[in-house]
Formats: structure tokens, sequence, C-alpha cells
């Protein structure tokens, strides 16, 4: 995830009268993608057998820097946990590593979405003046 590359790209794209967001948006869920099935990859050779799904989810929720985040929503649930066990616990509760996978993948393509739309209006607001 890039989310200040998303949003000054859809500046100058807005300047230039461009829109790339679909783009943008399939290259940030193509990205998670191979984050989340990598880290599920390593797990399962480092051989976490069974619980290669969520060891994977936890470097992935580790590697994409939202472990707080994951934490957050742990407590939000009323336990005390907190890195690798927090995420665990979200993952258990949203309906396991799949379901987990889908939500980060789809996470961070509407959050590429969002950020470049948003940049690419302030810049095509910049255009007019």
């Amino acid at each position: 995830m890039a989310p200040f590359e998303d949003a000054f790209d859809g500046f100058y794209d807005g300047l230039e009268g461009d829109d790339r967001s679909a783009e943008k948006t399939i290259q940030a869920g193509i990205n998670t993608a191979a984050v989340v099935g990598t880290s599920v990859g390593c797990a399962a050779a480092a051989g976490a057998g069974s619980l290669a799904g969520y060891a994977g989810m936890a470097s992935a929720v580790s590697s994409m820097g939202l472990g707080g985040a994951t934490t957050a929503i742990a407590g939000a649930m009323g336990t005390n946990v907190a890195g690798a066990a927090a995420t665990a616990v979200v993952t258990s509760a949203v309906g396991g590593p799949v379901v987990m996978g889908t939500i980060l993948v789809s996470g961070a393509a509407a959050t590429a979405y969002g950020l470049y739309q948003a940049g690419n209006w302030v810049g095509k607001q910049l255009k007019c003046w």
C-alpha cells in the first residue's frame, strides 16, 4: 500500500485531466493479494500446518502495518491481546483466513481508489483556477 503515492498520482492526473482510478485500484488489490498469498505460503513452508492461514494473516497484517488496527479491533471485542494473537482473534471473528484475506485485499483496493479520487478531485479544482 502506498497511500501518499495514490493521492499524489490522483492529484497530478487531475491537473492533467486524466483518471487512472481503475488501474490504481486493481494494482493495490493485486499487490495486497500477493502479500497475503506469500505470507500464507511462507507460514505453510515453515511448518505451521493447519494454522498456516492464521499465521499467514498475522504476517500479512504486520507487513501491511495494520497490527495496531487489529489490536484495537480485538480490544473493542473485549479481549486483552496484542500482535499476532489479536490478528488471530479478529481473523477468527470475521470467519477465518479466507474471509480476512478478502477483507484485506478489498480494503486496500478501496483505500487506493478513495485516496486517488480525493487527490484527483483536488487536482481538478486547482486546474480550474
